[in-house]
């Protein structure tokens, strides 16, 4: 593969991510790190990583290019992409490096950049300029060297984490994904008195992959739930941005109705709270907000396009149907571990079960992500269109079409050749039968 098609397949529109050594090298990770660096106009940064095998030297080729660019780096080791939002605010750098594909199975890799007070660099706020040096090689390098600090700030996260915070008494059953987020909820845990049983830790050999949205990575988890006392269970992605919340039963919670929960809670202390929601997340997500008079606001589905709204709206919290969960307190960024200590708190005040606290949310029938490989993205919108054409439309992301009684959003994937399509209906038999026009549409 030659290198323009290369950098032309691993620049995403939230980050860079691709195979290790066929698409994605040191090579490129040093000369990205260089741009990037001139991108930010940065003097010191913060460079972190998670725990895939190919981290490593992908992490030295990044110093190693920040290094010829004269920038002084704090390495802060092995550790989850929410960790690295909150040193980068907690050092007062002007940015960062993680090294990370999320998600991804082991044999991708992949860099997040951030820009000061962790701003996501995007499509929009220039990782397409980025891009365009990379491939140009229009930086300068220079003769003077920065320095790298290495720093563990491990104690003043847990510290950061639990601020506030009392013994919660809980007892807890947490998948890892075998990432950097089970060593810092077992150090958290041992704060709060939390009895935390980790499936999949950081030391344990990768069993599935880092995808908790994935019913068969989620298996073990809820076996584990089923088979013991519990009072909830978590299930992270690799590099913990993302949390999808479990009933002790091992049924799956919907996170637009633990965003809900969330909302809900925030809204009693604060009733002039504002909130953003993904176009494709459960409506009594809005629904909770309007009911208790705070202000809501819809953005387009994906990190970046979140943390800019809640920037922007000066947002309190936000949620996406994915499992991200944002926070004004969080630097208006992600966080899979902050979300558990928020509900946990939650738990902990009211004494009630997740499911008597989550009850009243649950009043759609909801489809769940369909994905669907088609042909031509463009075809299939406009005749999905057609076939609703007496809906009320909106294009912010994709097409999202309103009916009295239903609704469904349709989307073409940020980083797969897929449309995703998500349907929430008042009943379960309207549901099944627009489940079924999409089917007969798409495939």
């Amino acid at each position: 593969m030659k290198q323009k098609e290369k950098i032309d397949k691993i620049f995403k529109a939230y980050d860079i991510r691709g195979l290790y050594k066929k698409e994605f090298d040191e090579n490129l990770a040093k000369k990205i790190a260089q741009a990037a660096a001139f991108f930010l106009n940065a003097k010191k940064l913060i460079v972190a990583m998670d725990n895939r095998e190919s981290s490593e030297p992908l992490k030295q080729a990044v110093l190693e290019g920040l290094m010829k660019q004269n920038i002084n780096v704090i390495d802060i080791g092995i550790t989850t992409t929410p960790m690295f939002y909150w040193a980068i605010n907690k050092e007062e750098t002007d940015g960062g490096i993680m090294i990370t594909a999320s998600h991804n199975p082991p044999q991708y890799n992949g860099l997040k950049i951030s820009k000061q007070k962790a701003a996501p660099v995007g499509e929009n706020s220039g990782l397409f300029e980025i891009k365009k040096m990379v491939l140009e090689q229009n930086f300068v390098e220079n003769d003077a060297k920065g320095e790298i600090f290495k720093k563990d700030l491990s104690d003043k996260y847990i510290e950061f984490l639990s601020k506030d915070t009392e013994n919660i008494n809980l007892k807890i059953a947490a998948d890892f994904a075998c990432g950097a987020s089970s060593k810092i909820v077992k150090k958290l845990s041992q704060k709060l008195h939390i009895s935390l049983t980790p499936l999949c830790s950081m030391e344990d050999k990768l069993k599935h992959e880092g995808n908790p949205l994935k019913d068969e990575n989620v298996k073990d988890l809820k076996e584990k739930l089923q088979n013991n006392d519990f009072d909830l269970g978590a299930a992270f992605d690799t590099d913990a941005d993302r949390v999808f919340f479990f009933e002790p039963n091992g049924k799956r919670i919907d996170s637009g109705i633990i965003a809900s929960m969330l909302a809900e809670n925030y809204l009693k202390k604060d009733t002039k709270a504002r909130f953003v929601g993904s176009v494709n997340i459960s409506k009594s997500f809005f629904d909770t907000v309007k009911e208790n008079k705070g202000e809501y606001y819809k953005s387009r589905v994906g990190h970046v396009f979140l943390k800019e709204a809640m920037r922007k709206y000066k947002a309190t919290f936000g949620a996406e149907l994915s499992g991200h969960f944002y926070f004004k307190d969080f630097y208006f960024a992600d966080s899979g571990i902050f979300t558990l200590v928020q509900v946990l708190r939650i738990l902990a005040e009211t004494k009630k079960s997740i499911s008597e606290l989550t009850e009243k949310y649950e009043k759609y029938y909801r489809s769940g992500e369909l994905n669907f490989k088609v042909k031509n993205k463009e075809k299939a919108l406009e005749e999905i269109k057609n076939f609703y054409k007496e809906a009320e439309l909106s294009e912010q992301d994709g097409i999202t079409l309103k009916f009295p009684n239903f609704w469904l959003n349709v989307r073409a994937s940020n980083t797969e050749p897929l449309l995703r399509v998500n349907i929430e209906a008042n009943s379960k038999e309207l549901l099944d039968e627009n489940i079924k026009h999409i089917n007969i549409i798409l495939l």
